[in-house]
């Protein structure tokens, strides 16, 4: 996978305004992380949110963490998070990369993340990184979309035309695992989940992807504009997915993992 960061960066800040009225899923597997928290209760010194989006999940870090930090790629999310925050929770709002951690080591006793390590080629090197980031005994817990996330929208387009991709391709399960039991951490829980999501049209899910800045596509994408013929195939393929009720599904496959640093006793 190779990942253009200023296109990723780019699209989520224009999503930013939008984001919190279409992000259905992704407020759904924010509730997934904080129960995986909430079930070993501590309170945590200093928190690092990768990828805080909007803030509204960091925000619900607060009874966990003394002090937030709120890292982004986008700009733009990081000013609507700003925004968001008016009782003040966050302590620190960080413009960086998952892949490029602008701290010193050992400086949180909890990292999240939640929907944003999707988006880094090396995923093995952000777990070492995280890894020295943590205090001994500390969290990182995270989600992302793994393998057939969205395989109705991608089956669509790959039936209208083979030749580029349209919908990201995201990692594996097993391949996920690999790479957690080779890194130092000690795994205490990974949960796979699905949800799905209905819509009446296909323009109404690729709009709303849009929205999300989740249209981004990081390898092999068409250079030019797709043709219309290609797009009503596509859209035309989608309707052999249509459900009894009418409506049109989109798979959201994911993991919750829990992982932590061993104590120094």
């Amino acid at each position: 996978m190779t990942v253009d960061k200023k296109a990723i960066a780019l699209s989520f800040s224009r999503a930013a305004f939008r984001y919190d009225s279409v992000a259905h899923v992704q407020r759904q597997v924010g509730q997934a992380m904080l129960a995986v928290l909430a079930a070993q209760p501590a309170t945590f010194n200093a928190a690092l949110d990768i990828g805080c989006g909007t803030g509204v999940l960091t925000m619900a870090l607060a009874p966990f963490a003394q002090h937030i930090t709120a890292l982004d790629l986008a700009p733009g999310m990081l000013n609507v998070a700003r925004r968001n925050d008016g009782d003040g929770v966050i302590q620190d709002f960080v413009c960086g990369d998952a892949e490029n951690l602008p701290f010193e080591a050992e400086q949180f006793d909890l990292v999240f993340s939640s929907f944003a390590l999707q988006w880094c080629d090396d995923l093995g090197k952000v777990l070492q990184d995280v890894y020295t980031l943590l205090r001994p005994g500390g969290r990182f817990v995270f989600s992302m979309p793994v393998e057939n996330t969205l395989r109705e929208l991608k089956l669509s387009w790959e039936k209208a035309e083979s030749r580029f991709h349209h919908v990201n391709d995201f990692l594996a399960v097993s391949a996920l695992k690999d790479l957690i039991q080779a890194s130092p951490f000690q795994l205490q829980v990974l949960q796979e989940k699905l949800d799905v999501a209905f819509y009446e049209t296909v323009r109404e899910l690729t709009r709303e992807l849009k929205t999300l800045g989740a249209h981004q596509v990081t390898n092999n994408r068409a250079q030019s504009l797709t043709g219309k013929k290609t797009v009503f195939q596509m859209m035309s393929n989608y309707e052999h997915f249509r459900n009894h009720q009418g409506m049109l599904p989109a798979s959201w496959h994911y993991v919750v993992v829990a992982l932590q640093k061993p104590s120094l006793s």
